[in-house]
């Protein structure tokens, strides 16, 4: 049996997105800190309008760039321990939901300390797929704070239903990363 181009995409991006969640539940520890809580609960995790902006730059000319994105999300919010691979919570975006190449092709992002109501942590692991102006397509851009020379922060807002993610690091080839993503409620 053979599977489709489609398919094998869309099941990359899911163990992409799961390898995301198992990397930031190992990374997480206890808050050093009293964590600061979100005001409001998330609105469902599945299929949310999403907009995503993420400027990249030192990355010699292979990613920089700031590039814009706007559609649904697989997934984008708090995982339950009951939903979650691993069996624990797990802050996790998944985006897009299609498969259609445009400059951002994927963001997977994923921190188990970014949960129960805490809005910043430094344990994280995110992934970014682009098509870059400049034409090519370079290896995904990866940031994992578990591993040495890989630094950064993310910071987390819930309001109103909406979801705001915002993400600042530095990888251990210096090359940075200031990525934004808005989670929308779902149309009803």
């Amino acid at each position: 049996m053979t599977m489709s181009q489609a398919t094998f995409a869309k099941v990359r991006r899911v163990l992409i997105g799961s390898l995301a969640a198992l990397a930031a539940i190992s990374a997480a520890g206890a808050p050093a800190q009293e964590p600061m809580t979100a005001e409001a609960p998330q609105d469902a995790i599945f299929k949310r309008p999403t907009d995503v902006t993420l400027i990249m730059s030192t990355s010699h000319g292979k990613y920089d760039g700031t590039y814009q994105r706007s559609e649904v999300s697989q997934i984008c919010g708090e995982q339950s321990a009951e939903m979650s691979l691993s069996g624990g919570k797990v802050f996790l975006v998944q985006f897009p939901d299609s498969l259609e190449q445009q400059e951002i092709n994927d963001v997977n992002f994923g921190s188990a300390a970014l949960v129960g109501g805490v809005t910043s942590t430094s344990k994280f692991y995110v992934t970014v797929g682009v098509v870059p102006k400049s034409g090519g397509r370079p290896p995904g851009y990866v940031l994992d704070t578990t591993h040495p020379d890989n630094t950064g922060t993310a910071a987390l807002a819930v309001t109103g239903g909406t979801t705001q993610l915002k993400v600042d690091g530095v990888n251990d080839r210096g090359e940075t990363i200031n990525l934004t993503v808005v989670c929308k409620p779902r149309k009803r």
